[in-house]
């Protein structure tokens, strides 16, 4: 005889999501209201996390200084690409 166990769901409802996405969404934008006052011009979240992408490439490519060669050039190039990016954005 095989047993079947059912698994109750509850249903995801639209405010559910939106509250889930405002939650998530609220330290980048807390961030990018921090950038905003340094900068001191309006800084979108996607610039915010543009701004994250470069500052993580720099602290991978300037940190690990005991690293192989080829990882610490990966991340040189990552850090270019994301300063780019930046330029680009902004």
């Amino acid at each position: 005889m095989k047993r079947e166990m059912a698994i109750s769901q509850t249903p995801c409802s639209w405010s559910m999501l939106h509250q889930l996405h405002t939650m998530v969404k609220a330290p980048f934008a807390a961030l990018a209201k921090y950038y905003s006052h340094v900068l001191e011009r309006e800084i979108s979240i996607r610039q915010t996390l543009l701004l994250l992408n470069a500052q993580t490439a720099f602290f991978f490519a300037v940190l690990p200084a005991d690293g192989p060669l080829a990882l610490r050039a990966l991340c040189c190039g990552w850090f270019a690409y994301a300063v780019l990016k930046c330029k680009q954005a902004l």
